[in-house]
């Protein structure tokens, strides 16, 4: 069991894959957020909202409501761990972000219950010689399981016009379908055609290297990726989907319609899927998940075809990408995961989100390995890139046993990386990171220490002591955290990113280059109905060139 969720990022990087927090997302870090404050309700919950919500694959929505038909409500989270495609680590993640009430008894009126919640956020920041501001606010209505709405806008310290924002409506059916209107997020396959959410790249641990698609789903993420109208229609096993989202939609423009569609089918074994969609070109693709005891499967096949235009000449590229896997996992706690890819240059890959080394799933083939044997885990990762004439070589080792000792929880975390890239000069990177998080009833010390020699020597370190109310169900919950950084890196190429607590459902993830220090504090107060968090931070760069800074932050939010 999974004892040492000292936040919610914590439960993320279990459910995503990610092995440290700087691989993860916004929006990730939005979704997970809403379903940390608003617990999904997995007993009367129907397939369309699980699917929606992003926190199970298709193959554990199966998994749940074969469960619920044959032995009723999901009690808890020792139960959920015994459902078949979860397992008890998964299961102690996802109890962060669901609930487990029963579900209505026969005769009883369906749940119509209005829900709804506002947060509201603002700041400041002084850098050197400048100063900006910035707020938003996101606001959540929820009408049993049937219908929710959402609408999310914000500024930044960059673009300061305040913009409608995000809005998105959804429609639950009884019998599994949903209607979306306005912002909408499309995952579907192994991401290698249509995937808008968050898309990790690398291979840091082996439950990155296969996707869990959740097809249409409304979003309230305040970057969303596609707006327009979309659906699903369900019978038995299939799913039809079909959307049509719309861009240019400023006053003048001319608005363009990108068309995509796709089909699934739910076996027994696994999931079968076709999707395509056409805007300034046309992809295809198939996919598929096959499970076969220990054995699963794992794979989709894309071909996209686009004109393009080179000098005087007009020419139509056609290429044929492809991403195929396997895991078996022969004993407990034990599981081996290998994966090839060929993602040809030239392919259109606008919308992908498929598993890589880099940004772009296009110009890469390569072959990854991993192993996980209880808290011990190792990837390693070849990829070649035909028009650079390069190539890139990773491998990466993480410990991180949790060790109890009665009421004291200490998780230490060994962490290394080496890289060796033909592209770069030196083509070595080494990165070492040590940490420890520890906990007593509420009480929380962590600690890291990074290590990076490429162009030269970089390190960086912090320590963090904290305060949290133990229970999740006190009237009034309290946490309060002091954190201190500091930094050593000289060179740009040798950066460090280092990920730093912040309000909740925001993600900082900064890169830390030249010599200095910083502090923060952030503190929270939380009732039923209320909350109210608030951050400070102060920031020295003594390196020239490089401005201190120094920034507030406040949000509030309520339900109703």
């Amino acid at each position: 069991m999974l004892h040492f969720l000292v936040d919610v990022v914590s439960a993320i990087l279990v459910l995503t894959g990610a092995s440290s927090f700087e691989e993860l997302g916004e929006s990730e870090m939005e979704r997970f957020q809403h379903y940390a404050e608003h617990p999904l309700r997995i007993n009367q919950a129907g397939r369309s909202r699980l699917l929606s919500s992003g926190l199970f694959s298709a193959y554990q929505v199966a998994s749940l409501e074969d469960y619920r038909s044959r032995s009723g409500d999901i009690l808890g989270v020792t139960e959920l761990g015994l459902v078949d495609g979860f397992g008890a680590e998964t299961a102690e993640a996802l109890g962060v972000f669901v609930s487990f009430e029963s579900s209505l008894p026969p005769g009883a009126r369906e749940d119509r219950r209005v829900r709804q919640s506002l947060m509201i956020r603002g700041g400041g920041r002084i850098k050197g010689e400048d100063s900006a501001a910035f707020y938003g606010a996101k606001y959540h209505l929820e009408l049993g399981g049937r219908a929710e709405f959402w609408w999310a806008s914000r500024t930044s310290y960059t673009v300061r016009k305040f913009s409608p924002g995000t809005f998105s409506a959804a429609l639950y059916g009884k019998r599994g379908g949903k209607l979306v209107l306005g912002d909408f997020a499309a995952r579907f396959g192994q991401g290698l055609a249509l995937w808008s959410s968050f898309s990790m790249s690398g291979f840091s641990s082996v439950a990155a290297f296969r996707r869990s698609a959740s097809g249409i789903a409304p979003t309230g993420s305040f970057s969303p990726r596609f707006r327009g109208v979309a659906a699903d229609l369900t019978s038995g096993r299939w799913t039809v989907s079909a959307a049509a989202a719309f861009s240019g939609l400023q006053r003048g423009s001319t608005p363009e319609v990108m068309p995509m569609a796709a089909v699934s089918r739910l076996g027994r074994r696994g999931q079968f899927g076709l999707q395509a969609f056409y805007k300034d070109g046309f992809v295809a693709s198939a996919d598929g998940t096959l499970g076969l005891g220990h054995l699963t499967l794992f794979g989709e096949a894309a071909l996209s075809s686009r004109r393009e235009t080179e000098g005087e000449y007009v020419l139509q590229r056609t290429r044929l990408a492809a991403v195929g896997g396997a895991s078996w996992s022969p004993a407990y706690k034990l599981r081996f995961v290998v994966l090839a890819r060929h993602y040809p240059s030239g392919y259109y890959d606008a919308f992908s989100g498929a598993v890589r080394s880099v940004s772009k799933v296009a110009g890469e083939r390569g072959f990854s390995a991993g192993a996980k044997w209880r808290s011990l885990e190792f990837t390693a990762d070849a990829a070649f890139y035909p028009e650079k004439g390069s190539r890139a070589y990773k491998c990466l080792l993480v410990c991180s046993p949790v060790l109890r000792a009665g009421a004291v929880e200490i998780n230490p975390m060994l962490r290394i990386a080496e890289r060796y890239r033909t592209a770069d000069s030196p083509p070595w990177r080494h990165e070492y990171r040590a940490g420890v998080k520890s906990g007593l009833r509420g009480f929380q010390l962590n600690g890291r220490f990074d290590l990076v020699r490429m162009k030269e020597t970089a390190m960086a370190g912090y320590v963090e002591t904290g305060w949290k109310t133990p229970s999740d169900t006190a009237r009034v919950q309290v946490s309060a955290f002091l954190r201190a950084t500091f930094f050593r890196v000289d060179n740009w190429d040798d950066r460090i990113y280092c990920y730093e607590r912040d309000l909740p459902g925001s993600f900082s993830v900064p890169a830390l280059y030249g010599r200095g220090h910083s502090v923060s504090a952030i503190i929270g107060v939380k009732t039923r109905r209320h909350s109210l968090h608030l951050k400070a931070s102060l920031l020295r760069n003594a390196s020239a060139g490089r401005p201190s800074s120094s920034e507030i932050k406040i949000q509030y939010g309520l339900k109703l």
